[in-house]
Formats: C-alpha cells, sequence, structure tokens
C-alpha cells in the first residue's frame, strides 16, 4: 500500500475535531521532522487572540494530550503543541523567488461513524477509535496528501527556489482556524496560494474518480451565532402567568429564520443547527440555546441576512417577553479562484495519467475558510486557487459513511508537485 494512503488510514482511525487535534498535529510533525523539516507547532502556528474564546481549558488541553500519547503520539510532540494544535512546514530553498503556500485541513466532525460490515473503514480496521469523531469530510486524505508533498518537494529541493510552506489548519470545521494562522503573519509574504478538496462537483454533479476542477468561485461567506434566550422558570399549571417559555421562543426563531426570503443578487443560505432548551417536563423552559450560520454570496447578501436575522431574533424575544444574548463568530468570507492559477493547476493535472477530464472550473458547493488565506494572498497581489479533487465516495461529504477512492491520493500529491515546479522552479 502507497505510504501516503496508509497515513491517511491512521488518521482516519484517530479522528479529532476543531482545537482538539493535538495527536493530528503531533503526528504530522513527527512525519515531517523524519522526513527533514523543522516545523513550527502551537503557539508559533496560531494568534492567541483569535481563538482566545474558542480554545480549551488547561484540564482539557491536559486530557486531550493524554489522549493523544495513549493513542500512539510521541510524547515530545505532544508537549511541543502547548494544547495548541496546527503545524507549519517550510521548504526553503536558500534561492530567491516565490513563497507558495499550501492549505491542508485536519479535523473531522463531531458524530459517530457506524461500525457496519460492508464498509470499507470497519472491514478494513480504519474506522474511528473516538467516540463522536469522524473523517467525513476527506481531511485525513488531505492530509495524507501535505505530507506527500512535503516528502516529493524535498527530494526536489535543489530544482526549486523561493519557499514552499506547508500549512496543516486545524478547526475548519469550527471556526477561526484559517484566520488565527493569518492573524499570525504567515501569508504576509506568500505570492501563490493552494488548497485542496476531495469531492467537490463540475458541471452541477459530484466530481468521480480520475477527474479534477481546477478552482471555484461560487464561495458563500459563513456568519455563525450561538444564541440563548433568558426566561422564567414556573410550574405549567400552578403558576403559568409567571413563566416566559425560552423554548417556544427559540422554536419560533427557528421557524422564521428558515422563512427569510432568497435575494436577487445571488445565493443565500440560512441554517438553525442546534436547539436545545429546557429542563424538565413539568417546567416552562426557562433558556434555549440555538445555533444559527447565515451564508451568502456577495457582501450585500450577507448583510442583508444579517438584518432579517437580528429582526427575527429581537421580534421572537419581544413576542415572549424575555432577553436574549449571543455570541458571533464573525465572519468567514467569500472567495474566487484566479484565472492565472487554475490554468497553472490545469497545466498540472494534464502531467497525471490518473486525471482523465480535467474541469477548468468547478463547484465548492458553499463555504470553507480557505477563503481566509485566499483572499490574503490576493490582497498581496499573489494569486490563488481552491482545487476540487474527483474521487468515487460511498456517501455525500458530511455523511458518517462518507470514504473514498484512495487512488486519488497520490495523484493529487503528483499534480501539486507539478504546479510547485511550474511556479518555484
Amino acid at each position: 500500500m502507497n505510504q501516503f494512503v496508509e497515513y491517511r488510514r491512521e488518521f482516519h482511525h484517530y479522528p479529532e475535531i476543531g482545537w482538539r487535534e493535538i495527536r493530528t498535529s503531533a503526528r504530522v510533525a513527527e512525519i515531517l521532522e523524519t522526513m527533514g523539516y523543522s516545523c513550527l507547532m502551537g503557539k508559533d502556528v496560531l494568534n492567541e487572540e483569535t481563538i482566545s474564546f474558542e480554545m480549551l481549558g488547561e484540564e482539557e488541553k491536559a486530557a486531550e494530550k493524554e489522549r493523544a500519547i495513549a493513542q500512539g503520539a510521541a510524547p515530545a510532540y505532544v508537549e511541543r503543541t502547548g494544547g495548541y494544535p496546527g503545524v507549519i512546514a517550510i521548504l526553503d530553498t536558500g534561492k530567491e523567488g516565490p513563497v507558495t503556500a499550501f492549505r491542508f485541513d485536519i479535523d473531522c466532525l463531531p458524530y459517530q461513524e457506524p461500525p457496519n460490515p460492508g464498509f470499507r473503514p470497519f472491514d478494513e480496521g480504519y474506522i474511528s477509535c473516538n467516540a463522536e469523531c469522524v473523517h467525513a469530510c476527506g481531511h485525513d486524505a488531505h492530509t495524507a496528501v501535505g505530507l506527500g508533498l512535503a516528502d516529493a518537494l524535498l527530494k526536489r529541493k535543489d530544482e526549486l527556489k523561493g519557499k514552499v510552506k506547508i500549512i496543516f489548519q486545524p478547526a475548519e470545521e469550527r471556526y477561526n482556524g484559517a484566520q488565527a494562522i493569518v492573524d499570525k503573519g504567515h501569508l504576509d509574504d506568500a505570492e501563490n496560494f493552494i488548497s485542496i478538496h476531495m469531492a467537490l462537483t463540475g458541471e452541477g454533479r459530484p466530481l468521480p474518480s480520475n477527474t479534477l476542477c481546477c478552482g471555484c468561485k461560487d464561495f458563500l461567506s459563513d456568519c455563525q451565532l450561538d444564541v440563548t434566550f433568558h426566561g422564567r422558570a414556573a410550574h405549567p399549571c400552578g403558576a403559568a402567568q409567571e413563566g416566559k417559555n425560552a423554548l417556544l421562543a427559540a422554536c419560533s426563531a427557528a421557524m422564521n429564520l428558515h422563512a427569510i426570503a432568497p435575494h436577487e443578487a445571488g445565493l443565500c443560505r440560512v441554517n438553525v443547527g442546534k436547539l436545545d432548551a429546557g429542563v424538565v417536563v413539568n417546567t416552562i423552559a426557562p433558556t434555549a440555546f440555538m445555533s444559527i450560520e447565515y451564508r451568502g454570496q456577495t457582501q450585500e447578501i450577507s448583510q442583508y441576512v444579517r438584518g432579517r436575522v437580528f429582526d427575527i431574533l429581537d421580534g421572537s424575544a419581544k413576542a415572549y417577553d424575555m432577553e436574549y444574548t449571543y455570541i458571533d463568530f464573525g465572519e468567514i468570507p467569500a472567495a474566487q479562484s484566479d484565472d492565472a492559477m487554475m490554468e497553472i493547476i490545469k497545466r498540472a493535472a494534464g502531467q497525471v495519467n490518473w486525471f482523465k477530464k480535467i474541469y477548468f472550473e468547478g463547484s465548492v458547493g458553499g463555504t470553507d475558510d480557505a477563503s481566509v488565506m485566499m483572499n490574503k494572498v490576493q490582497a498581496n497581489g499573489g494569486i490563488a486557487t481552491y482545487v476540487g479533487i474527483g474521487t468515487d465516495t460511498t456517501q455525500p461529504l458530511h455523511n458518517a459513511e462518507f470514504d473514498l477512492d484512495e487512488e486519488a491520493i497520490p495523484a493529487a500529491i503528483e499534480m501539486l508537485v507539478h504546479a510547485v515546479e511550474e511556479l518555484n522552479r
């Protein structure tokens, strides 16, 4: 089996959700430094202020570090994380030239992978061993591709110029993973940027194996809110007039949020992903918590949706005579791939026999915080793209029984090497 396919299966077996990717980070750094790299880890990767409200407490960090060691990570590398995930390897050729950056996301999704016979991860022994953690979005494969790229480039160092930064980013599925790296300054000097994702779409259909899209231009911005309605508990029979039902306020808000009208200028989406309310069946619910996200294809649309979201929250709170508080996680911006970089990917993919059909433009179908890095590099005057690697899958992305065609991994590595050869030769 290909070494990097083996790494993919290892990371699949030990998945970790955002801001808890301690074992993953330790293993990535260990593998890279065994190759010959020196790695940045922990606080050297992330801006602490950006993620101050999201990071784990000291007890949680200690527990994640203990778990990482118990699951085979080298203690020295676990300690180097300091409880902060993320790794950056830099190939410095020592020759003047461009800075090219790559982003590979390393986190998983927070639900259970089913132990079903006939499902390859179960049959072949690499199904998730961590409860409520599953690589259902291909990030295990992305991590393996990043390691393969690092290995191939180090062997070609003498043929290249400039620098290549290989970024293993935490918390793509959460928030501020990319922003924390950008805020640390790691993209300040980057002139070229490439990120990949397994199993995007082309011409409105999932990209099968042996295909590729050179870039995407349909990113939606993404804003997320955690909202808590603050009502008043009371007995529903003995003193119902004294109660203020936070559950009903949240349900009213949820129904109306999903009824926000679309915008003629482009795509917009709203979703209430979580609602948790009440304490016991015979008590009027004193609190209700809900997680909301809204997306827009342009800043105008995003502002339109935001206005409607807060109108509805205000109205629901007033209707049920209560207050609400919220945490605003900020915005992951929209982005567009550059034609110039997409042309480079097209030429690079054309040199890989595995790719039989190359789509110039594909669809991301939502949001990815690689857009933060893309926008930063483009603001520098550089070029960027977000590449879709076609792969046959067992289920759609974000389905707990998602698995992919592992032949896409060495093909993606080879394609990215050819891209670097053009950019940094």
